[in-house]
């Protein structure tokens, strides 16, 4: 057996041995030895003489369930916390009953509040998205770990809660009397009547192999994402607090602003998994600057949740994306405590967020990353580069951009910002290249081209929510992004090299799907920015879409077209699909209940 194996081995041990067997149902599960929660849980979740607290004992999930399932308490079952106590509590759970890295990694962007079109291609199995999926995203559902019994119960609890879970959960199967047989009275063949059987009776929840969506998905989910696991074990016998104080270097990228680059510097908090923070950011392409400082607390070792206002006295923005009142973090440590990714986010819908990568600060010089995604060969010109460390006596050819790219000569000079002049070559392949300075290399971080072959809109489809009255507005971004033809020469194809967003006219257009529907009018507009902002909720009485003639919301699906003019005059154009429509009116998070 490798060291390796052993030493996962070791961990399963040790874990185990702080593992009892329930008595009441027969599987092993983790006990709660945390008085606050004993005190202000036990009361409906008995504990036994080992430990076992029925339900709490049988669960492992992120905070952001745990959360809900304490909102859930308060305002079902009449459970009175104070909101000391509920940090308290959620802090030991997701501690004591949490994920492993290695568990929580895959299904990270739920924490990090991505939107998606389409979950389809992160649904492991059809069992779950005729069932979980049909309410919950799919993150929500492989975010959680328990038993078989544990399962069942969940099951239960949402039939007793949402009645209309039932058709999808255990569908009803065609039974009591039957319809009378109808008599056909003419056959085709000019011969006598003839006897035809009842129509089926249509019900898309019916499983083919006869067996309840709820029965499979408790098969599938207690197989593939049991309580206990190796990963689980071997994490809890090493799990500590990260050690992220210092300087951290920030590059991150926002839909329709560009690349970010600055710094985060975390100072320690009243205990090791607290932290107070301190951003400093930097807009590459338009040199603006953005500073806040925040909280942060670490769950489970390695999961970052953090909370960013803007500075007292500071101005509402007209535009959404920009310097919201406040961003919310998700970030995953990595395991030697020297990166983080994840995403900062805002929005009503959390449709607006930084895709954000932080690496700590040392004493040598560090590379972050240039302002611009790509230079033409041949051109020259001028480009800021961002890092940490950077030496006083910077030169050019401390820079390596690669064969037929210059350096000749670095105009601007800081610690953490450098400006250069450059020189690139003609006829240079095309391609994606790395860049050095010093001993530091960021890869991929620049694209090299020879003429720009055609334009795409990101995203290729998207979807807006109508508000602004009753409920916030869901806006939707969208980016032109240039692409030049790969090694093989033709536009198009997977091998197809991305230079960046261009700065692009946008327009609306109608998407006929009825007739006469001019949604175009009534859904919303587009700015030169690519940012759409959605009409508002309620029925509009200038808008007749119905046949009654009754006026109706300013719903229904557009393109958003983009038009680009390329260097020599070509003209290109490139289109996106959106849906807007009616506001989330009930939310599975409960905001007013953790005030």
């Amino acid at each position: 057996m490798s060291l390796k194996n052993w030493v996962i081995a070791g961990a399963v041990v040790l874990f185990a041995a702080g593992l009892v067997k329930a008595q009441d149902s027969g599987s092993v599960g983790i006990p709660i030895n945390h008085q606050l929660t004993i005190d202000k849980c036990g009361g409906c979740h008995q504990r036994d003489a080992n430990g076992m607290m029925r339900r709490l004992s049988y669960i492992r999930t992120s905070p952001e369930v745990w959360e809900q399932s304490i909102k859930r308490m308060i305002r079902l079952n009449g459970l009175v916390l104070k909101q000391e106590e509920a940090r308290e509590i959620l802090r030991y759970l997701s501690d004591n009953n949490g994920l492993a890295p290695e568990e929580a990694k895959p299904a990270f962007w739920e924490a990090e509040h991505r939107m998606f079109r389409d979950q389809s291609d992160k649904i492991p199995d059809d069992a779950l998205q005729h069932t979980c999926n049909y309410c919950h995203t799919i993150g929500r559902v492989l975010t959680q770990r328990r038993t078989r019994d544990d399962y069942e119960k969940l099951i239960n609890m949402h039939l007793g809660l949402f009645p209309g879970a039932e058709n999808q959960l255990r569908p009803r199967r065609p039974g009591g009397p039957q319809p009378e047989t109808p008599v056909v009275l003419s056959a085709p063949t000019g011969g006598m009547p003839a006897v035809a059987g009842p129509p089926p009776v249509p019900n898309s929840n019916l499983r083919n192999d006869g067996r309840d969506p709820a029965d499979a998905a408790i098969d599938y989910l207690s197989k593939a994402q049991p309580l206990l696991t190796p990963e689980w074990a071997a994490w809890k016998a090493v799990m500590r607090a990260p050690k992220l104080e210092g300087k951290w270097m920030m590059t991150g990228y926002q839909q329709g602003k560009g690349r970010i680059f600055g710094t985060m510097t975390i100072e320690p908090g009243p205990t090791p998994e607290d932290f107070n923070t301190r951003v400093d950011l930097e807009y590459a392409s338009t040199g603006t600057t953005l500073s806040r400082t925040g909280k942060g607390i670490v769950y489970t070792g390695y999961s970052w949740r953090g909370r960013s206002p803007a500075p007292a006295g500071t101005a509402a923005s007209n535009d959404p994306s920009n310097s919201p009142a406040e961003w919310r973090e998700a970030l995953f440590v990595s395991r030697d405590g020297n990166t983080m990714d994840g995403r900062w986010f805002w929005g009503g819908y959390d449709e607006f967020g930084i895709d954000a990568h932080l690496t700590r600060i040392g004493t040598t010089t560090m590379l972050a990353g240039v302002s611009v995604f790509s230079l033409q060969s041949p051109s020259s010109s001028q480009l800021d580069v961002y890092g940490a460390n950077f030496p006083a006596d910077l030169k050019a050819t401390d820079f390596d951009f690669g064969t037929g790219i210059t350096v000749t000569r670095v105009t601007r000079n800081s610690a953490s910002l450098a400006t250069i002049a450059v020189q690139v070559a003609p006829n240079l392949p095309v391609g994606i290249r790395d860049i050095s300075l010093l001993r530091s290399t960021v890869e991929r971080a620049i694209a090299v081209y020879d003429k720009i072959a055609y334009i795409k809109t990101l995203p290729d489809a998207s979807m807006a929510r109508l508000g602004g009255i009753i409920a916030a507005k869901q806006y939707a971004q969208f980016e032109a992004i240039a692409y030049a033809a790969g090694p093989d020469g033709k536009a198009e194809t997977t091998d197809d090299i991305p230079l960046g967003p261009v700065e692009a006219h946008w327009v609306t257009s109608e998407f006929v799907s009825t007739p006469d529907d001019d949604d175009v009018k009534f859904v919303g507009s587009i700015n030169q920015a690519g940012m759409f902002t959605p009409n508002v909720e309620g029925p509009n009485p200038e808008r007749k879409k119905q046949a009654n003639n009754f006026a109706t919301n300013n719903f229904g699906d557009i393109w958003v077209d983009a038009e680009y003019t390329a260097p020599g005059g070509r003209v290109m154009k490139a289109r996106s699909y959106l849906v807007v429509t009616i506001p989330v009116y009930v939310r599975y998070d409960q905001p007013e209940v953790s005030k």
